[in-house]
């Protein structure tokens, strides 16, 4: 019998598996990877969640920084000096031109411009490159819609509806309130080191590189006032960068109103009476140092400035031998000539030197060594009151000679002369005052005995402004308080809430008698009723003033001087007047100073 093999039906033996070294490998690796994952997701979402979702939400969101209305300019009255108006902005972005500097041509081609033109701009070293440069402002609205439908073949130009800066009176005020221009990289960077930030919500400063700021005058000297608080919106962009929709918006708040001292009435009527002539007019309010008006002809319209003044207009206004730029009121300093003898005389009064009975005979001149020094005239015999009300140089060479020039100088300087009178307006020039140890040290010269004599009678080597002039004239005006001359009488709120109040500040005194003011007074009431000033009588109205007509190169006229002031027993105005190389100040300076003042006391000041 044949034994049939047993089946295990059902049944199968595994044989053990050996697992090799490479497969341990790949195990090691997968839990190595597992762990990293799960590392990383324990940073990501519990360690760094809070963190890394903010990140996130930035990533989809977009901050937009909206610029400030700036805060506006308006006179004692609240009449509008400097306004904002909506206007079509193109910019470019000077770094992709730089960078791509064939395409200079084409663009400047697009925006009107000369190529060279565009070059010089985009590559001022004080701009910021990767900021908007404004170039043309007030653009049609057709013209914006074209670039606009360009945009994708002019990646380097921008257009923006933005609120630029107008000035109604153009001319009128432009050395008053300066102009506007966009921030410099210098500005910016010393801004942003003195300013807080704009708000809680926002990580951006009060500037940026798209901003504008003053450039002169009151826009620049009160940029803090004017600048105002940015806003925004905060917006939900796709992964490009293509804006959604608005999740938040918070409004800009506008610059402070700064409410001038100035009368637009009587700035209008001095801008009128100085056309024609290079020169000045000042007037202050001797009770508190407010200036009423100030005007330096010739003028120029600082709209032109706003964004950008084209090279085309610029290079005439800087070549132009009249300098129009130049504010003739704090900025140019003259000497003073014949206006300078009224503190001659005080000052010889207070010494005992002479008293209001000294008298001299004049005959046309005053012969001191070997020279012989000219009076303008032949005076004949003339007393301390005809001294000021004829300006005979005579009487104040011989009183300079008691001086002496370092006196004189002290004179000067306690009457604010030589020195800045600190008037909120920048680019203030301080003029000269020379005395002998000024001439050993700077000229390297002795002092000679006959500048002393020129010294007397205003000439020479001291210079003074329009501005110190009226200072001077209040000092008068007020028997020796002189207060600082300032442009801005308020700060109110855009809603018209008092803020700061600008308070008198005496800046100069000099003591001296009652008495001898009385007779200095005296004699340039004079002056105006029967001397050399006719011209500026007010009716109805005692007028102190005194006439100068200052050398200022041989052969050519005189520069013309009148300073007054009135009533001259309670004074409301001071004022100075100045015309350079017009003639003589009874000609030209007293008539011009007469009509504003007539108008002055008919607007009922």
């Amino acid at each position: 019998m044949i034994e049939r093999p047993k089946r295990y039906l059902g049944i199968r033996r595994e044989e053990k598996r050996v697992i090799t070294g490479r497969e341990y490998g790949m195990l090691l690796a997968v839990v190595v990877v597992l762990s990293l994952l799960t590392a990383r997701l324990w940073y990501l979402q519990i360690l760094n969640g809070e963190e890394l979702a903010a990140r996130a939400e930035l990533v989809r969101t977009r901050l937009l920084r909206v610029a400030p209305p700036r805060g506006l300019i308006v006179d004692r009255n609240g009449r509008v000096l400097a306004t904002n108006r909506a206007q079509i902005i193109v910019s470019v972005i000077p770094d992709r031109l730089r960078r791509n500097p064939e395409r200079i041509p084409l663009v400047a081609q697009r925006l009107g411009m000369q190529p060279d033109e565009l070059r010089e701009l985009i590559e001022n070293p004080k701009i910021n490159p990767y900021t908007p440069l404004a170039v043309q402002k007030g653009v049609a609205f057709e013209q914006a819609v074209d670039l606009l439908e360009s945009q994708y073949n002019l990646p380097e130009v921008e257009v923006s509806l933005q609120a630029m800066r107008r000035y109604p009176h153009g001319k009128l005020f432009a050395h008053l309130l300066g102009y506007v221009g966009q921030i410099s990289q210098e500005e910016l960077k010393e801004y942003s080191a003195r300013q807080e930030e704009a708000s809680d919500w926002l990580s951006m400063r009060l500037y940026d590189g798209t901003d504008f700021v003053g450039k002169n005058g009151i826009e620049r000297a009160y940029e803090s006032y004017l600048h105002g608080k940015p806003g925004g919106e905060q917006v939900e962009v796709t992964p490009l960068g293509k804006r959604v929709r608005t999740l938040q918006e918070f409004e800009p708040t506008p610059g402070n109103r700064v409410v001038l001292s100035v009368d637009l009435r009587l700035q209008q009527k001095a801008f009128e009476l100085m056309q024609g002539h290079i020169g000045s007019l000042v007037a202050l309010d001797p009770r508190t140092g407010e200036v009423l008006a100030m005007v330096s002809q010739p003028s120029f319209d600082p709209n032109l400035f706003v964004p950008r003044i084209p090279n085309h207009i610029w290079r005439p206004l800087i070549n132009d031998p009249r300098a129009p730029l130049n504010n003739r009121a704090i900025q140019s300093a003259y000497a003073p000539g014949s206006i300078f003898k009224p503190i001659v005389a005080l000052e010889g009064l207070q010494r005992g030197l002479i008293t209001t009975q000294t008298g001299v005979t004049c005959v046309g001149g005053y012969r001191a060594g070997t020279r012989t020094f000219r009076c303008w005239r032949r005076h004949g015999y003339v007393d301390f009151y005809n001294s000021i009300a004829l300006s005979c140089d005579v009487f104040y060479y011989q009183l300079a000679q008691k001086l002496g020039p370092d006196n004189l100088a002290q004179l000067s300087r306690a009457f604010g002369l030589g020195e800045r009178t600190g008037i909120d307006l920048p680019h203030e020039r301080k003029g000269l005052v020379p005395d002998t140890q000024w001439k050993r040290e700077v000229l390297k010269q002795p002092w000679y005995g006959g500048e002393t004599l020129n010294y007397g009678i205003g000439q020479g080597y001291l210079t003074i402004t329009p501005l110190q002039g009226a200072v001077m004239t209040m000092g008068i005006a007020n028997r020796g308080v002189m207060y600082r001359p300032h442009m801005v009488k308020e700060i109110r709120t855009p809603d018209g809430q008092l803020l700061e109040t600008i308070e008198p500040e005496v800046i100069h005194r000099y003591e001296a008698s009652p008495q001898h003011w009385d007779a200095v007074i005296e004699g340039m009431v004079r002056v105006v009723e029967r001397g050399t000033a006719g011209a500026a009588r007010v009716p109805g109205v005692r007028v102190a003033g005194k006439t100068g007509s200052a050398e200022f190169r041989k052969g050519g006229k005189t520069h013309a001087w009148f300073i007054a002031f009135a009533p001259a027993e309670n004074p409301r105005v001071a004022i100075c007047v100045m015309a350079e190389e017009a003639g003589g100040g009874g000609a030209i300076a007293a008539p011009i100073a007469g009509q504003w003042l007539r108008y002055f006391f008919e607007l009922g000041y």
